[in-house]
């Protein structure tokens, strides 16, 4: 199950590694798709009704003892739901779970949810990182052992280019969980650096000023996104959340052969070494990303060094094929493990 359009001409890739790995799979996703829904709270309440739309799809598609694998982790986890309270007997999977900071209401109806899906024993659930697991297995009441490391992966389909000194420019883009305040203080003390940003209008400190060095672009179409990135100097991903957000972006600079400056999170440090294959910043900390962004900057050798440390390691420990191989295995362990909803 796929939050995106799909229908018999759609091609994914973990449905045909599965199926190469003897798998029968069938994919669906949803009937009608928007990305506007995504740049604004009445747009993303039309698309929590199509996760749930999508949960339904999935129940309906399949009987007793098949698996539903969903890439959204909402939808899964609504499924789940379902799947518990309407005693459905079905397997599922769902795919990095990520659980942001939420207002009071919203983290309620969340812990609400959540907590009656996991009580699905049929339920297994995808995290990014192992600390992660055990932070949220305490969080939601959900057992350590029916959760999963499965790290974001590059796909084919993403361009890869070789390194080369093009771009006068840092890039700082993302949906959601950007420090867009420490993006903007940096450009500020940072006066002789040119910078571009493309955000969430949404996401973006409402009435928030910037300076004549740093330009904005607001729920551009996702071509010129990745065309903004591709012609810049150095990448900077300033994060506010510690739980996975920023790695899809982070991969896809790397795949450019783009240098990477990112906040340390559980996450990119699977990914990003210190002064190895990139810069890890400290949180919110304007003087550290100040520092990491002057010294990259300043050095070409050390952005090429970068650029090049960070694709060979991902290009190596971080394909599509080992994660698919990661699901089929949790999908056999599920068939051999028969509980109860």
């Amino acid at each position: 199950m796929v939050d995106w359009k799909a229908d018999s001409q759609t091609r994914f890739w973990l449905s045909e590694e599965l199926q190469h790995r003897g798998q029968e799979t069938l994919l669906l996703g949803f009937d009608a798709y928007d990305p506007a829904d995504e740049t604004s709270r009445f747009g993303m309440i039309r698309l929590w009704g199509r996760y749930l739309g999508l949960a339904i799809k999935g129940i309906k598609a399949t009987r007793k003892g098949d698996t539903i694998i969903h890439w959204n982790f909402v939808a899964g986890a609504m499924g789940a739901f379902l799947c518990r309270v309407f005693f459905i007997k079905r397997k599922l999977i769902a795919l990095n779970m990520i659980a942001h900071r939420k207002g009071f209401l919203n983290a309620v109806l969340r812990k609400l949810v959540y907590n009656t899906a996991f009580g699905n024993k049929n339920l297994r659930v995808s995290v990014n990182d192992e600390q992660l697991a055990a932070q949220y297995a305490q969080q939601f009441r959900f057992p350590v052992n029916r959760m999963f490391v499965l790290h974001d992966a590059y796909d084919d389909n993403y361009k890869q280019a070789a390194y080369s000194e093009t771009g006068g420019y840092v890039f700082t883009g993302g949906d959601a969980f950007r420090d867009w305040e420490g993006l903007i203080r940096c450009a500020e003390e940072l006066p002789a650096m040119q910078f571009i940003g493309v955000a969430r209008k949404k996401n973006f400190p409402e009435g928030k000023k910037w300076p004549e060095n740093l330009r904005m672009y607001f729920d551009t179409p996702q071509a010129q996104f990745y065309e903004l990135l591709e012609n810049s100097r150095i990448v900077f991903l300033p994060l506010n959340s510690t739980a996975p957000c920023g790695l899809i972006v982070m991969i896809r600079a790397a795949l450019l052969s783009k240098p990477v400056i990112i906040t340390h999170t559980p996450s990119t440090r699977n990914y990003v070494e210190e002064g190895v294959s990139g810069r890890l910043t400290r949180i919110n900390d304007i003087a550290d990303m100040k520092r990491a962004l002057t010294e990259l900057d300043t050095s070409p050798e050390q952005r090429k060094q970068f650029a090049l440390n960070l694709k060979e390691h991902i290009t190596r420990n971080f394909s599509t094929r080992n994660n698919a191989a990661i699901i089929d295995r949790v999908i056999r362990e599920q068939r051999s493990n028969t509980a109860k909803p």
